[in-house]
C-alpha cells in the first residue's frame, strides 16, 4: 500500500478521534489547582523516595494510553503511596487524579485512595487490586478484574491495545518476547484461537459521528467473549475500523465503536453494514 495511503487512515482517524472526544468532553471543567497542588506534592514524594529505594522491582512510574489522546500516569513507592493522573493532550488542564496509600505484598498492589468522591475530576480504578506481571525484560499492573482482557489484548497482536494497561516507562523500550508470565488461572486464554464474529445489526446513532454507532455482534459468552475486548474489522476492502465490547450475551453481543479510517481513493461515507466481519486479532496491514 501506497505511503500516502497509509497517512490517509492516520490522519482520518486521528480528526474522528479528536472530534468525538472534544464532544464528549466540552462540559468539562479545568482541574482545580488546589487538587492538582496535593497531587504533584504527593509525586514529588515519591520520586524523593524512588531515589533511594532498594529491593523492590515494582515501585515506580508507569503508563498507560487511551487512544491517541489520552494518557494515564500511575507513580507509587511503598511508603508515599501512590498517585494517577489522567490527561488530554487535545484539552489542556483537563485532568482525573486520584492518590493515597498502597500496600505491596509481593503478589498484589493494593491501592486505597483518598478521593473517594464521584466527579469528574476523580479518577477511579476498575478494581483497587494491581496484578504485577513480568513479561520477558518490561513490569505491568494489571488490574485483577482485566487479567483475562490484557491476555485477549497480547492475542490481538495490537501494540496500542496492549499500551492500554500500566507498563513501568523505563521497560517501555524493554524486550517482551514470548508471552507475559500471567496467574496459572489466566495463561489459558494467552494463544487462544482469535474469535470472528459477524454483525447482525446495526445503531447508527449520529449520522455525522459513525464512532457512536452500536453494533449486535453474533457471538457472545459461549465463543469467549467478553465484556471490554477488541475485535477489527476484516475483509472490508480500504475500510479499517476497531470495536470494543460492551455488553454480552450467551450468544450475541453489543459493541462501540473505536477507531475508524479508510484507505484508496474509496470516499464513500463510513457506515456500518450488517453482513460486515471482525476478528478479535487484528489483521497484518492494520
Amino acid at each position: 500500500m501506497d505511503v500516502r495511503n497509509y497517512s490517509a487512515i492516520f490522519v482520518l482517524a486521528i480528526v474522528l478521534a479528536f472530534s468525538f472526544v472534544v464532544r464528549a468532553q466540552r462540559n468539562l471543567e479545568p482541574l482545580p489547582e488546589e487538587i492538582a497542588n496535593v497531587v504533584l506534592n504527593k509525586r514529588e514524594q515519591i520520586e524523593r523516595e524512588l531515589t533511594t529505594l532498594q529491593g523492590n522491582e515494582w515501585a515506580g512510574k508507569y503508563r498507560a494510553n487511551d487512544g491517541t489522546t489520552v494518557t494515564s500516569f500511575l507513580d507509587w513507592s511503598p511508603t508515599s503511596g501512590f498517585t494517577v493522573w489522567r490527561e488530554n493532550c487535545s484539552r489542556p488542564g483537563i485532568a482525573w487524579v486520584n492518590y493515597g496509600s498502597a500496600n505491596f505484598n509481593g503478589n498484589s498492589l493494593t491501592l486505597s485512595p483518598e478521593r473517594t468522591e464521584k466527579g469528574q475530576h476523580t479518577y477511579t480504578f476498575s478494581s483497587l487490586t494491581l496484578v504485577p506481571v513480568k513479561w520477558d525484560e518490561q513490569h505491568w499492573l494489571i488490574p485483577s478484574d482485566q487479567l483475562a482482557l490484557f491476555a485477549y489484548a497480547v492475542n490481538s497482536g495490537s501494540v496500542e491495545e496492549i499500551e492500554t494497561f500500566f507498563v513501568k516507562i523505563e521497560d517501555y523500550n524493554k524486550s517482551n518476547k514470548g508471552l507475559p508470565d500471567l496467574p496459572k488461572e489466566y495463561k489459558k486464554y494467552l494463544n487462544a484461537k482469535p474469535i470472528r464474529a459477524k454483525v447482525s445489526a446495526v445503531n447508527a446513532k449520529d449520522s455525522d459521528y459513525p464512532q457512536l454507532t452500536e453494533l449486535k455482534l453474533n457471538v457472545g459468552k459461549a465463543k469467549g467473549v467478553i465484556a471490554g475486548m477488541k475485535f477489527y474489522l476484516i475483509g472490508v476492502k480500504d475500510r479499517f475500523a476497531s470495536i470494543e465490547i460492551t455488553e454480552v450475551q450467551e450468544h450475541t453481543s453489543i459493541a462501540r465503536v473505536g477507531m475508524i479510517g479508510t484507505s484508496g481513493e474509496n470516499n464513500e461515507e463510513f457506515k456500518f453494514k450488517v453482513g460486515w466481519r471482525f476478528s478479535s486479532k487484528m489483521p497484518e496491514g492494520y
